[in-house]
């Protein structure tokens, strides 16, 4: 019988970051701070999308717990949807001093390339329990039609 093991990455054996990794990442910031390409501007999380599409629709939803939903800002452009915005940190998690912590705040931002047109004035966002639900209408030119044969 054969047994085959994954290889263990650093991070399985070492699930929390190190004081070396928050050291490095220190450096990192510290050295790089007035550079403007290409980590100026750069996002500081990336919020976990799912896409599907029907034959009507396509349906992406981002996962933003904690997030006002006044702070977000979804676009569509040239098919591309860009969804942004900013979560704040509270002013609790400002004065602790964590032992641990894996919360991300800040700006973020992701741009998806839609996989067909969509119709810019049918897009719907809907933000509940800390999920962004955005539906897009297709493009009536690119939705299915059945034809009819006409026989002689």
């Amino acid at each position: 019988m054969l047994i085959r093991r994954r290889p263990e990455t650093v991070s399985s054996v070492f699930p929390f970051p190190t004081e070396i990794d928050r050291m490095f990442d220190r450096l990192i910031k510290s050295t790089f701070s007035g550079v403007s390409e290409p980590f100026a501007g750069a996002p500081d999380f990336l919020p976990a999308l799912d896409v599907s599409e029907t034959d009507k629709h396509i349906n992406v939803k981002a996962e933003l717990p904690g997030v006002d939903p006044d702070k977000i800002d979804v676009n569509v452009h040239d098919d591309v949807l860009t969804i942004s915005g900013h979560k704040e940190e509270s002013k609790e998690t400002k004065e602790e001093n964590f032992f641990h912590s894996e919360r991300r705040f800040g700006s973020f931002m992701r741009r998806i390339q839609l996989p067909t047109a969509v119709e810019p004035e049918k897009i719907n966002a809907r933000f509940k329990n800390g999920v962004l639900t955005i539906t897009l209408d297709k493009a009536a030119s690119v939705q299915p039609r059945k034809v009819k044969i006409v026989t002689d």
